[in-house]
């Protein structure tokens, strides 16, 4: 009997049968979850895309056809199919610097300190959207908040 024991263990180290099923057993909810994660993070993404879309489709209307607060809140909610939230636009007046990019004056009469030409106005449009993951996930929040804002010289 001690004779084929050996025999026996060689040939049980050879068997690999069911082998890949154990390995696949142990790797599928691994990879489960980063399916699941990349299915959240690109619907994250795609949700900031639209929010984006929707300040820049803002500040288009404004940039074409003037400053209107009810018409570019609604250009901004009706830009996409994600519901998207728009703040009272504003509009300030401003001339364009080196160091912070607009400098915002009083008014349109006040003449840029850099250049003394008439200052320009401004339309900024803010969007933003609430996005809820697919999946709950420990340790994270049950809503993401979104966010874009969009400036334009229309003038």
């Amino acid at each position: 009997m001690t004779r084929h024991q050996p025999h026996l263990l060689k040939r049980l180290c050879r068997n690999a049968s069911g082998a890949s099923a154990a390995e696949f057993a142990l790797v599928l909810p691994i990879m489960t979850v980063l399916l699941f994660g990349a299915v959240d993070a690109s619907g994250l993404a795609w949700a900031q895309m639209q929010v984006g879309a929707a300040a820049r489709a803002g500040a288009t209307y404004a940039l074409t056809y003037g400053y209107d607060e009810a018409a570019i809140s609604s250009a901004v909610t009706n830009a996409t199919a994600f519901t998207v939230t728009a703040a009272t636009p504003t509009k300030t007046f401003g001339c364009p610097s080196s160091a912070s990019g607009i400098a915002e004056v009083a008014d349109d009469t006040t003449p840029c300190a850099d250049s003394g030409e008439t200052p320009g106005d401004y339309v900024t449009v803010n969007a933003t959207a609430s996005y809820s993951p697919i999946f709950g996930w420990p340790g994270l929040p049950d809503s993401v908040d979104l966010s874009a804002r969009s400036q334009v010289r229309i003038s």
